[in-house]
């Protein structure tokens, strides 16, 4: 038998490789990591980014998002950890510097590679970004958070958002509920205005809503005033998501004062009501979740009013209910021991399906089911029935993870799945009726099972008429792992054919469109795990041969992990469970605090994956961890 080895350069980046999972590993476990050597950044590093580098990613082109031009002194540099992780990953996979430009001695790569984990991977506990809630932002309510509370505040289903034409998703971003995103238009502003004057006359037009406002009815010898205020005080505590100051109070009167005495005449308590309540729902304090800054250096705990709101939104989209507002009137919700109570009583209520809906549809992509590409022209069985289906599938496997406290690793390989009749036909599964979803077992002749066996999954990574192993490279490097390459290049074009040659297969032309220099790099990690999953056609059936051209399932990445097909597919995604489940951590934590995560996040970041580990992956550790962290306690101080 004779013994075949890698070539130096593979098995360089191979050991590169395991060096940073080894290491993040250890980080994850708390051990101690030395500091990045900063006298070798100086001497070493630093000469070869700007040698090797800086011409790509400075502050005009900085490519993939970076820029190494600006980086400052040593000390400043080793604290930018999220740069040196993804530049790591990159410069030990031989990705770069990309073919054709300047390359790197095998021992400078490895120099290079060696600084950037220590400094990505190196946790001081005594750096003050330890306990750094990170920057504070200023959120507005989302389309949905807007018409849940105006359906919690007045008890109306009307929705509102709807009727004025409300944004949507943003889109900006990969939540909808970012800051960044999250902006008031003079356009918008305009909107919110027509949609008070609908919530309004859908409040007074609706007998219990009406009712609802009006209680305490004014009572004998009560003057109507007097009715107005006692009305205004709960008002105003569940519009602004706290207790309104008498100031506030006062200056709604004074609106009401003119309704009801004012040029235009004489009014009922209607009447003032009704003027007053259209600058409550246009008030920042009811569009935007305010929160007051704190004087002091250092973080400063975020008022338990605050807390609750945070809480309320980030699981149910929603403002807090009666529960939660006694505990942050009483000062209680702040207990540690209070809150993770509270977190679990509000996990496992109905509301929190606006955790799916609202994070797990956009974290999975989901809501671009509806305009999957496949068409019924090419696929008379991706009906709109079956295309519900699917969404359904997926939303409900994520929705029971929470419901039933799940290990989250099923995502990524779990031996159930839900489906009615026609989804389960449509993936050959036997003894399934109803137009209900249901559970279903499922066995190894079923080949699926996690994410990348779901229908759609599967048709939103598809073009019209066939499958793209490029887009579903894509998804599972963006959606699974969080590393999304970069947008690619204007002149990528289509598929071409070759001059004077027919291609024999869908995989030689898609190599013949690949061979561009532009491309190249990225559709050498993106193409070797979307031809894993080419048993699956376009709308997510699977197939064993194809009737227009061969199928090719075989890949390599390059690590030099060899694919061929979806079960070794599965296998790499579950040796690489500490990428993933690190970056379902980043999402959520992301969707939390409506922000991008910067470095200052890692040491929670580290910790919420160290927590998941060691608690069987469970999804409410996750949840409970997120909001014990110091980003969800408390705010930067304002010196």
């Amino acid at each position: 038998m004779r013994l075949v080895f890698p070539s130096i350069p593979v098995l360089t980046s191979l050991l590169l490789l395991l060096g940073i999972v080894a290491v993040s590993h250890a980080t994850a476990q708390g051990a101690a990591l030395p500091p990045p050597d900063l006298r070798e950044y100086e001497a070493r590093v630093a000469p070869l980014l700007k040698s090797h580098c800086v011409g790509c990613h400075n502050a005009e082109k900085a490519e993939g998002g970076i820029d190494l031009s600006r980086l400052g002194p040593p000390a400043e540099a080793a604290r930018r950890r999220g740069v040196w992780r993804r530049a790591a990953a990159r410069v030990a996979a031989g990705e770069m510097p990309p073919r054709g430009a300047k390359g790197l001695s095998r021992r400078d790569r490895t120099r290079m590679v060696r600084w950037m984990q220590s400094a990505a991977e190196h946790l001081d506990p005594n750096d003050p970004t330890a306990r750094d809630p990170g920057p504070s932002v200023l959120r507005r309510l989302t389309r949905t958070e807007y018409d849940r509370t105006v359906r919690d505040l007045f008890g109306i289903s009307f929705d509102s958002g709807r009727e004025v034409g409300l944004p949507g998703s943003e889109g900006a971003t990969r939540f909808d509920n970012q800051a960044a995103a999250l902006t008031l238009s003079p356009a918008l502003l305009d909107k919110y205005l027509a949609a008070a004057e609908k919530v309004t006359e859908h409040v007074f037009d609706d007998p219990r809503a009406r009712k609802r406002l009006l209680v305490p009815e004014p009572e004998a010898g009560v003057p109507e005033r007097e009715a107005a205020r006692r009305i205004l005080v709960p008002l105003l505590r569940r519009a602004y998501r706290r207790p309104a100051t008498p100031t506030e109070v006062d200056r709604f009167l004074k609106v009401y004062d003119t309704a009801t005495h004012g040029a235009q005449g004489g009014g009922d308590l209607e009447t003032g009501m009704r003027a007053v309540l259209k600058p409550v729902l246009i008030s920042p304090h009811f569009l935007y979740r305010i929160e007051q800054d704190r004087p002091g250096a250092g973080p400063q705990r975020v008022s338990d009013h605050e807390l609750a709101v945070r809480l309320s939104y980030f699981l149910w989209s929603a403002p807090p209910d009666d529960a939660l507002a006694a505990l942050a009137d009483a000062g209680r919700l702040s207990d540690p021991e209070v809150l993770e109570a509270q977190v679990r009583r509000m996990l496992a209520h109905p509301q929190a399906r606006a955790l799916t809906d609202g994070f797990g549809i956009q974290w999975l992509q989901l809501d671009e089911l509806s305009r999957a590409r496949p068409s019924t022209e090419f696929f008379p069985s991706f009906t709109r029935r079956l295309r519900q289906a699917m969404y359904d599938e997926t939303a409900t496997f994520f929705d029971r993870l929470r419901t039933e406290d799940r290990s989250v690793l099923e995502l990524l390989d779990a031996d159930y799945t839900y489906a009615n009749a026609e989804l389960a036909a449509h993936y050959g599964i036997e003894g399934i009726t109803g137009r209900d979803l249901q559970r279903v077992t499922l066995r190894p002749e079923h080949r699926r099972g996690g994410l990348l066996g779901m229908g759609s999954v599967l048709a939103l990574t598809s073009h019209t008429h066939r499958t793209s192993p490029t887009l579903r490279g894509k998804y599972i490097l963006d959606v699974i792992f969080g590393t999304p390459p970069p947008p690619p290049p204007p002149d990528a074009g289509l598929l071409k054919e070759e001059k004077g040659k027919e291609p024999r297969s869908f995989r030689e032309q898609l190599a013949l469109h690949a061979s561009n220099a532009s491309c190249v790099g990225c559709h050498r990690k993106l193409d070797p795990l979307g031809f894993a999953l080419e048993n699956y056609d376009a709308v997510g059936a699977w197939r064993e041969t194809s009737p227009e051209r061969p199928l090719d399932t075989t890949g390599e990445l390059p690590t030099g992990e060899k694919l061929r097909g979806a079960a070794d597919l599965k296998q790499v995604l579950l040796k690489r469970k500490g990428e993933f489940v690190r970056n379902l951590a980043g999402q959520l934590l992301s969707y939390a605090l409506g922000r991008e995560l910067e470095d200052q996040d890692e040491h929670t970041l580290r910790r919420l994956t160290a927590d998941l580990e060691r608690d069987g992956y469970r999804f409410s550790t996750l949840v409970v961890g997120i909001t014990r962290s110091p980003q969800f306690l408390y705010r930067r101080g304002k010196p």
